[in-house]
């Protein structure tokens, strides 16, 4: 009798641990989405699969400025990308609210180039309308929305973490992103 008592011990809790997981399973989903890195003894997953797509989607944008475009950039925005890894070296959330924020006027200033109302509309929206126009490449748009769902996560949930590197992976593509817009916004200006 013992030894059956034992077996059904033995078997419950696993069964009890299944059950509660399987009930609980759409709030363990939105917990395991809002977490950006796990780990369990020896092993670690980061969650950075939204931040690769974006890396990936990124390639396939133009490598290649335009010469006076691409000397503006190393005078320009290589100081901002310096202020960001700063800002990433204290907190690596306020880099990407400000990486986000240099996006967004870049945005605008291409928006005001094409004609386009920038008050009403979000960025969002403008970047769109501004790849609808073929002034800015569909692959830009994809990561443009990439980036912004990383950003309302970092802004948006309270236990979100992301290391220093991440940041600066993300501070690199926002950069590549508000480049193609800021180059369609001095473009023949």
């Amino acid at each position: 009798m013992e030894h059956l008592v034992k077996i059904i011990d033995s078997v419950v809790w696993p069964f009890a641990a299944i059950w509660i997981a399987y009930i609980f399973r759409g709030e363990l989903r939105a917990l395991l989405g809002r977490m950006s890195q796990f780990k369990y003894k020896d092993v670690e997953a980061k969650f950075d699969k939204q931040l690769n797509k974006a890396e990936i989607t990124a390639s396939n944008l133009k490598k290649e400025l335009p010469t006076g475009w691409e000397k503006a950039t190393t005078r320009g925005v290589l100081t901002q990308y310096e202020q960001f890894k700063r800002i990433a070296e204290a907190s690596p959330r306020a880099a990407i609210l400000e990486a986000w924020l240099d996006v967004e006027i870049a945005v605008s200033a291409a928006a005001e180039k094409a004609g386009l109302a920038s008050s009403p509309n979000s960025p969002a929206l403008l970047a769109e309308h501004l790849t609808s126009l073929k002034h800015i490449p569909e692959e830009t748009l994809s990561v443009f929305h990439s980036l912004r769902k990383l950003r309302n996560q970092a802004t948006h949930m309270p236990d979100f973490t992301l290391t220093e590197d991440e940041a600066e992976r993300y501070l690199e593509l926002a950069l590549k992103v508000a480049n193609t817009f800021r180059h369609y916004a001095v473009k023949n200006a």
